[in-house]
């Protein structure tokens, strides 16, 4: 469900005029993870600037499932209470086989009341990267660059000099630290030579966000051997505005572009 995103502007920075750029914290990435870190490292009184090479926050749904503990801790951020009012509190989830409308088992997150925040909150991603911008913006010790990419870097014994191509100019940062919040394909990560561990889980997941006005409870609905005789399982989770996270877990050996025929989704 694409996203009709702010597009944000570039603002010349002093740099790219001829000033020396020094910066306890230079942070490349401006999504939830580069943006969170350049906050909380204010509520410390550490100054950082954001480097983000685009001029939009992401513009699909992406991570939608907030737990209780990220939710306080956005809360403290300064968007929690944002997202619990505009996204889809569950605490339910029911799990389900085949053709059953019963559920074989059913659990509570969050069987006691009196807390702040629910054991989850849906909510598509780009709504939290647009509150995480709206308190970046307001907080002085945090600065984002938008169409800022990071070029090359270079590490010395006591500072990393970053180098900046934008719209205008080049121009070099220095910083005691550099944050590598560029994701899991990071440019600077490949710059450094550093490998991102990980193990491949050898299976596709066809995820599809459709816009549906329905009634059904707000619930998490887990099926192994779904109903439609599609994949292996299926995952439901109701977003804001009337938008249905679907998940099937369709195999490994798959004709992936006869899947994302839009008549099979």
């Amino acid at each position: 469900m694409p996203y009709n995103a702010e597009i944000h502007e570039f603002r010349m920075p002093p740099e790219a005029l001829g000033a020396t750029g020094e910066y306890p914290v230079v942070i490349v990435g401006g999504g939830p993870i580069g943006m969170a870190a350049a906050l909380d490292l204010a509520h410390h009184n550490i100054r950082s600037v954001i480097l983000e090479k685009g001029n939009t926050v992401g513009t699909a749904s992406k991570a939608i499932c907030w737990s209780k503990r990220t939710l306080e801790i956005f809360d403290r951020l300064g968007c929690g209470k944002r997202m619990l009012d505009k996204g889809i509190t569950w605490n339910v989830g029911k799990i389900f086989y085949g053709n059953a409308d019963t559920p074989l088992y059913e659990f509570d997150l969050l069987p006691e009341t009196g807390h702040q925040y629910p054991a989850f909150v849906n909510l598509q991603q780009y709504y939290v990267e647009e509150y995480l911008v709206d308190a970046v913006e307001a907080e002085p010790l945090c600065e984002m660059r938008w169409l800022s990419k990071v070029t090359s870097l270079e590490q010395d014994r006591d500072h990393a000099t970053v180098s900046v191509e934008s719209p205008e100019h080049e121009y070099r940062l220095q910083a005691s630290y550099v944050l590598a919040a560029d994701g899991n394909k990071s440019d600077i990560r490949q710059m450094l030579g550093l490998d991102f561990g990980g193990r491949l889980f050898e299976d596709n997941f066809l995820i599809a966000d459709l816009k549906v006005k329905g009634e059904m409870p707000e619930e998490r609905w887990f099926w192994f051997d779904p109903p439609d005789g599609i994949g292996v399982s299926a995952l439901l989770h109701k977003q804001a505005d009337d938008v249905w996270r679907t998940d099937y877990q369709i195999g490994w050996d798959i004709d992936k572009e006869k899947e994302l025929e839009p008549a099979n989704i």
